[in-house]
């Protein structure tokens, strides 16, 4: 099975790293990450939230700046909260609060919110997700309903057929390049240049642009 790459925010706390490391299937960095707590195959970024965390982000304000730097980031985004609702009745916090601002993270900013109560269900989770994305990648994906008009967004839409590239990085790869036969020219360093383009997804696109088929 395809070794899945997890880079691991080094402020998180040294028990996720031992679990992190146990499975066979991971292979881990740590380093300090803009946003997030863990970024995984350079596609998804999760910040994990114990309930106890959780609260003082919300009574701070913390929550939403992060939420914004989720949003904004060229990548999947989503919010794990960690802990039971034992955990949440020990905070003496109204319930409401915390389904106003989750429903907030939800609607306003579009990051789903996943439940977890142990570290272990956790590390499950994102390999789970990682899974599930090489597996969505090996298939042929059919792109029904919306079809461009202008070269420009015919332009946008031969980019996001390219695997790990949505439309907020399908805009950035042309902005850079200018255009779609400069972008094919491209190196793999080139291309990393582009905000959002980390090693891996920078191979895939030159892969995917130079390999022949037999």
């Amino acid at each position: 099975m395809k070794p899945i790459t997890i880079v691991i925010d080094d402020r998180e706390p040294g028990d996720m790293l031992y679990l992190l490391q146990k499975h066979p299937q991971l292979r881990i960095y740590k380093k300090r990450l803009i946003c997030g707590d863990y970024l995984i195959d350079d596609w998804l970024v999760v910040e994990r939230k114990h309930l106890r965390d959780l609260i003082v982000s919300i009574i701070g304000g913390r929550l939403f700046t992060q939420c914004e730097r989720l949003a904004n980031s060229s990548y999947t985004a989503i919010i794990v909260i960690e802990g039971s609702s034992a955990d949440l009745s020990k905070t003496r916090v109204d319930r409401r609060t915390v389904l106003g601002a989750l429903a907030c993270v939800s609607l306003t900013f579009g990051i789903p919110v996943l439940r977890t109560k142990t570290q272990e269900e956790t590390v499950n989770l994102m390999t789970y997700s990682a899974q599930q994305h090489i597996r969505k990648r090996s298939e042929a994906i059919e792109r029904k309903g919306y079809r461009a008009k202008t070269l420009y967004g015919k332009q946008l839409f031969f980019l996001q057929g390219i695997p790990q590239v949505g439309s907020k990085l399908a805009k950035k790869l042309l902005h850079h390049f200018g255009s779609i036969e400069a972008l094919v020219k491209a190196s793999d360093a080139e291309l990393r240049e582009v905000d959002g383009i980390g090693a891996n997804i920078a191979e895939s696109i030159r892969r995917l642009l130079t390999t022949k088929v037999y």
